[in-house]
Order: C-alpha cells, then sequence, then structure tokens
C-alpha cells in the first residue's frame, strides 16, 4: 500500500472540508442580486449592474427553492404513463388468448360436424383407422360416436 504524503493530503482535506461546508451554502449562492434605482426624470429602473454615480439599493432575489414538486409531478406521470402500458399490454394479451381460444373453438366446430357427416353418410358403414389397421364400426359403437359427436356440436358450435 501507497501511502501519499502530508504535503498532498491536507490539500486535499482542506478542499474536501470547503466543499462540505459550501453545500449547505448553496440556496445563499444561488441568489440573485439586483439593484433598484431612480433616474433624474424619476422612473424607476432595475438591473444587475446600476450607473454608476447612481444611488442604488440592493435587492435580494431568492433563486426558486428545490422543494422536488415537479420532480414528484414528473415521477406520478411516469408511474400513471407505465400503469396504462401494463394495462394495455394486459388487454392485448387477453385479446389475443380470446382470439386464439375462438379459433380453436370454431377448428373444434368444423372437425365435429364433418365427423358427425362421416358417422351418419354411406348407409351407416364406417371404416375408421386404430394403430394402422382399418376396421368397421359395429352399429352400436357407431350410435355411440354420433351421440359423443353431436355433445362435442353442441359444445363448440355456436349456432
Amino acid at each position: 500500500m501507497r501511502c501519499i504524503p502530508i504535503t498532498r493530503a491536507l490539500p486535499l482535506a482542506i478542499l474536501a472540508f470547503v466543499l462540505a461546508a459550501a453545500v449547505p451554502l448553496a440556496p445563499i449562492l444561488a441568489q440573485d442580486v439586483m439593484y433598484r434605482w431612480t433616474d433624474e426624470q424619476g422612473v424607476v429602473h432595475y438591473g444587475q449592474v446600476p450607473p454608476s454615480g447612481v444611488d442604488a439599493q440592493r435587492i435580494t432575489t431568492a433563486a426558486p427553492r428545490g422543494d422536488g414538486a415537479p420532480q414528484q409531478r414528473l415521477e406520478r406521470a411516469m408511474g400513471d404513463m407505465e400503469q396504462r402500458q401494463d394495462q394495455a399490454r394486459s388487454e392485448q394479451e387477453e385479446r389475443e388468448r380470446r382470439e386464439a381460444s375462438e379459433r380453436i373453438r370454431a377448428e373444434n366446430c368444423e372437425r365435429a360436424r364433418r365427423n358427425l357427416e362421416t358417422l351418419t353418410e354411406r348407409g351407416g358403414r364406417v371404416t375408421i383407422r386404430e394403430n394402422d389397421q382399418y376396421r368397421v364400426l359395429d352399429e352400436d359403437e357407431r350410435q355411440a360416436r354420433i351421440d359423443e359427436t353431436r355433445a362435442h356440436i353442441q359444445e363448440f358450435c355456436r349456432d
């Protein structure tokens, strides 16, 4: 570890002390100095530098206080904007979810109607494929599938 010689450290310490002492004085140092004077015609003037040879009164004006109100309004507005964006995002996600659900429902409805058509046509003879093999449904099994398909139509079709 390297040590800083005292001749270097002392000026840095003094600078740090001066800066720390100046922070509370910042509002006072931020004040503008104005002068008020009256000319020979009786007209009142204000300015930062009075003309020489004029009896001018020094007026001190305070800089605007940093009470934080504008910052608080900005933060509140930013928070409100984020809430509106979150709300809009949630509404968009919900719309997309409903649209996807509606598409799936419509596809299921169409599939159920095609299945019912297949089960009721062809003179009652229906061939299905199971495990890469084809077989013909007997009448009881065909009726059970018709009932099941009609229930699907009721569930998915909104006609």
